[in-house]
């Protein structure tokens, strides 16, 4: 369960949209809640219409000076990327331009064993080659070693870069940043290809018209794939990058889009994101990124087929490779089940593929509920990738554990470090004591949602909500609270994977996914009166529009989520053997009434411990009490508990079992006893 944050329509800033606009009113309510309140407003954040100046971003005027006369002079020019999905399209965009331009133009992007950035032995090989002229993108800022060897080594170079840059720019002929202190281009939130695309526009004079048209769908596919704000000038890229991807006669994003599945659907944020995207990112984490580069250069159709195959197959390789790895952490998991209960998720394991283990911390974050620091073991050293949620800085985390780590860096949401394994439980120690320093409540993920009107459910409403996109960082695609809905029905889908859910609300019926939740997973049943957070997207069926809902939470009606989040914190903090107020010992011991409660309403199937506490919850029993009466029963082999899979289910008894002489019950009696004392 996640904590919601639940807003409702603010009426007036509706009308004062609508009234001065052709916004539907569910749509002006959107607005309104992020803090949108004027027609002018609102036009600006829908309706940026233009790139600025690339000549205002700082040191624009040297890098074209110096690029230009490395073209006109034929010197060797090496356009240096980065093997994500941001700088292989970045990296695509300046090297094509630059071979149109005659230039005598390679590329070069290090694999991912050569971490990220440039490295010495690269640029030695460069300069042996001839190299003159090294112009980085999506990467550099921080290259101040490596930008003083290129120097002795006689090259020149123009930084092209994205990224926060330190008190110290690098040594070059031009860093282009738009996050430098002194940079007066008024939109800073670009990714590399987004920085790229502005160079190639100054190349080109200043206008943005060829390097839109040109290079446009290969901008939006970083922006996208780079999660940076989608707001502004990034807006407009996304939007016009996705006209020119949907009618794109590149071999490579025409094969690309083939493999994905994706040639007779409309292209969108979504698409590129969760499904274009990852498939140029498994090059670099399973191959070579010059496959990606290859792939997206390639005019010969065959070639661009079998290219995008071969990412298929290594993005498949991903997601069969991040199944084992979660099979085992699911293992780790219910062999130690203590590490469950930590304040922050702290797992290694031998092996790990290094690619993905960024992408499972997430993964692991959005199931449990907790940052999560996960760390790949090679012999003595461990490398690893962190992620979370809220207020919790991975940056400040990694800085208060830092006297153990050889290497290491991030910001608030994501970072990596790098440590000996003789280190990894002082590591652990250091991390949960940051947390308990910095967090001593709960930390809960939460979502912000929109009260949806019952009136405002309609097909016209619904695509309304189109101008909102494209979605993505900074601009969420708009949750809705249906609040005191009557559940109507409940069915599988065919494959019995996912839910669909009939719901009846204020007067209106919705029909509903929630997809990756099957039926007896789900925290309320057929009668019941619920809550659910939901997205909503206008679509047709038979030629009609209708609209095509998706549950992403859901709860019974009346849950009272602050004492939710409470007793969940008390359970978790006895776990771990912290102090606990003294009346809680009392409050926390199931009577005998409430453990046959508990466990007369376990069925035979399994079914989620949400959708049990659903059923058993009440005045009398909050959550605490409720995990000590599954911890009881699991302890006495009374029931099967996957606290990894947060799932139980009833066992065969063949004789009589005692209760109380459960060693979970005898522990929590003896403290409640001595302490009522």
């Amino acid at each position: 369960m996640k904590k919601w944050n639940i807003t409702r329509p603010d009426e007036e800033a509706i009308g004062a949209l609508t009234r001065g606009s052709d916004l539907e009113s569910l749509c002006a309510a959107v607005l309104a809640s992020r803090g949108i309140r004027t027609v002018q407003a609102a036009a600006e954040f829908l309706g940026t219409e233009e790139l600025s100046d690339p000549f205002l971003i700082r040191d624009m005027q040297e890098a074209v000076e110096v690029i230009n006369q490395a073209v006109e002079s034929g010197s060797p020019i090496c356009v240096y990327g980065d093997y994500d999905c941001d700088g292989v399209t970045a990296t695509v965009m300046l090297y094509s331009y630059l071979e149109c331009l005659g230039a005598d133009v390679r590329f070069y992007i290090p694999e991912r064993s050569e971490g990220y950035g440039m490295n010495e032995a690269s640029i030695r090989r460069l300069a042996e080659e001839g190299v003159s002229l090294i112009v980085t993108v999506d990467n550099g800022i921080a290259a101040l070693a490596e930008a003083e060897l290129i120097a002795r080594l006689g090259m020149t170079l123009v930084v092209t870069d994205h990224h926060q840059p330190g008190e110290q720019l690098p040594e070059a002929a031009a860093v282009i940043n738009p996050h430098r202190a002194d940079c007066p281009s008024p939109y800073k939130n670009l990714c590399g290809a987004g920085v790229a695309l502005k160079l190639i526009a100054a190349l080109d004079g200043g206008g943005y018209d060829m390097a839109l048209e040109q290079f446009g769908d290969l901008a939006a596919i970083g922006t996208v794939a780079d999660i940076v704000p989608l707001d502004g000038e990034n807006r407009f890229l996304v939007r016009r990058g996705l006209e020119y991807l949907q009618n794109t006669e590149r071999e490579g994003l025409l094969a690309l889009i083939e493999a994905a599945g994706l040639s007779e659907k409309p292209l969108d944020a979504h698409s590129i994101g969760f499904m274009l995207a990852p498939r140029l990112n498994a090059a670099g984490r399973f191959g070579s990124p010059s496959l990606a580069v290859r792939l997206l250069l390639s005019d010969d159709p065959r070639e661009a087929a079998e290219l995008a195959a071969e990412l298929d197959r290594l993005n498949t390789e991903r997601k069969t490779t991040e199944n084992a790895i979660m099979q085992q952490i699911g293992q780790q998991l219910r062999e130690n089940p203590a590490l469950l209960h930590a304040r922050v998720l702290v797992l290694a394991g031998e092996g790990w593929h290094p690619g993905v283990i960024g992408i499972l911390a997430a993964r692991l974050v959005e199931r449990f509920g907790k940052p999560c620091f996960l760390l790949s073991i090679e012999g003595d050293t461990a490398r690893g990738s962190a992620r979370s949620f809220g207020d919790f800085s991975v940056y400040q985390c990694l800085h208060a554990a830092s006297g153990v780590l050889t290497h290491w860096g991030g910001h608030k949401g994501a970072g990596g470090m790098t440590l000996g394994v003789k280190d990894l439980p002082e590591f652990d120690r250091l991390v949960q004591q940051y947390a308990k320093a910095q967090f001593p409540g709960v930390l809960v993920p939460e979502l912000s949602a929109l009260l949806l009107p019952p009136a405002l459910y309609t097909p016209k409403q619904v695509a309304g909500l189109g101008v909102l996109a494209p979605f993505g960082a900074e601009n969420p695609e708009p949750l809705f609270a249906v609040v005191g809905a009557s559940v109507t029905a409940v069915a599988p889908t065919k494959n019995g994977q996912h839910s669909r859910i009939t719901l009846r609300y204020g007067g209106v019926a919705i029909s509903a996914f929630w997809f990756f939740c099957k039926p007896e997973g789900l925290p309320f049943r057929q009668g019941d009166t619920c809550d659910v957070l939901l997205t909503l997207q206008a679509d047709s069926w038979n030629g009609k529009p209708c609209i095509r809902a998706q549950i992403r939470d859901g709860r019974l009606s009346g849950t009272k989520q602050s004492a939710y989040f409470a007793a969940r914190a008390s359970y978790e903090a006895y776990l771990r053997q912290e102090a606990l107020p003294v009346p809680y010992y009392g409050r926390m011991l199931p009577t005998r009434q409430e453990l046959v409660r508990v466990y007369t309403a376990i069925g035979q199937e399994d079914m989620s411990l949400e959708q049990l506490y659903a059923s058993c919850a009440g005045e009398d029993m909050n959550y605490c009490k409720f995990r000590i009466c599954c911890d009881i029963f699991a302890e006495r082999g009374l029931i099967a508990l996957d606290t990894v899979e947060g799932t139980l289910r009833r066992l065969p008894v063949t004789a009589k079992v005692q209760i109380t002489e459960s060693q979970v019950y005898v522990k929590l009696h003896r403290l409640a006893n001595n302490n009522s004392n």
